[in-house]
């Protein structure tokens, strides 16, 4: 029997984190018909982190043994009842009017997917360079709201519709399968809308600058499967050179290119992107050697 909305988050061995998004919900001013746990790597504290909530919340808790972001979604997808379909991330809290902040934009009609902001909620220095060379850029809650190219499944509602039509993520995506799935639903004339009052704070587990560096190691790994999906499609990924020997040649050359562009992103919003841009720097050698690593796997496969 279908509901009103359902709510997938997945999860691997993260109890600590699923606890604090759950308790999250129990605020909500609108609350969603079910709560998916879709765990991807099951273990018995991610189980028991989301059955502690079945009293508060309508929790179904699920496993998807395969591993990858896009195997985990589409498993929740599977899973689904509602006729409306959100997504959080189990490192994300939401603000007591996020639920409700969503649904407005769809039932407003000017929206068939809306997203809304990430705020930093980890401290340090690591964490503060991870959020402005992901979030920062695009999804500040200071920017404004309007049409979008792309949203993230880490704060994200979309009509029954969408899924009918779009199908599932791309699983062989490593990261930016949310990218992937939002430029397709974009192509077949649905409506995206960026929708900053809906908030959640965003607690991503990183305490030193090595987990920073890799982090951006594997978002420029994704990053890069997407851009050749899509190479036409993002203006970014033409500026990237087509041969992995020539970005590995320029590779210093595309990290400062980066670091311009996230720096100019950043600012209003996020002043402190300009005496970080040295770091930054740092994290933009790691994503484009992430991006020459997965140029040498495509070029290694076609050969």
């Amino acid at each position: 029997m279908a509901t009103e909305s359902s709510l997938i988050i997945i999860t691997l061995d993260r109890a600590p984190l699923l606890r604090r998004t759950l308790e999250g919900l129990t605020r909500q001013t609108r609350p969603v018909g079910e709560v998916l746990v879709v765990d991807n790597g099951p273990t018995p504290d991610s189980e028991r982190a989301a059955r502690s909530f079945e009293s508060s919340l309508p929790i179904r808790y699920v496993t998807e043994p395969q591993r990858g972001y896009g195997r985990a979604r589409n498993r929740g997808l599977t899973e689904a009842h509602g006729d409306v379909i959100y997504f959080l991330d189990d490192d994300c809290v939401p603000e007591p009017d996020w639920a409700e902040v969503l649904r407005r934009a769809l039932e407003s009609g000017i929206a068939d997917l809306a997203g809304g902001s990430r705020l930093p909620g980890q401290t340090g220095l690591a964490a503060r360079l991870e959020y402005l060379s992901t979030d920062g850029p695009v999804l500040s809650p200071l920017l404004a709201a309007g049409p979008a190219r792309h949203l993230s499944t880490s704060n994200l509602i979309l009509r029954r519709e969408v899924v009918e039509q779009v199908g599932q993520f791309d699983a062989t995506l490593v990261m930016c399968e949310d990218r992937d799935y939002t430029t397709r639903a974009r192509q077949r004339g649905f409506r995206l809308y960026y929708e900053p009052r809906a908030r959640v704070t965003h607690y991503a587990p990183i305490y030193h600058l090595s987990e920073y560096l890799r982090k951006m190691r594997h978002y420029g790994h994704g990053t890069s499967q997407y851009f050749t999906r899509w190479r036409d499609e993002e203006p970014l990924a033409r500026l990237f050179p087509a041969s992995p020997a020539a970005r590995l040649a320029l590779l210093p050359a595309l990290a400062a290119a980066g670091t311009g562009y996230l720096v100019a992103r950043n600012l209003p919003q996020c002043p402190d992107a300009v005496p970080l841009s040295p770091l930054l720097f740092c994290g933009q050698l790691w994503w484009h050697w992430g991006g020459f690593e997965a140029m040498r796997e495509e070029r290694r496969k076609t050969c």
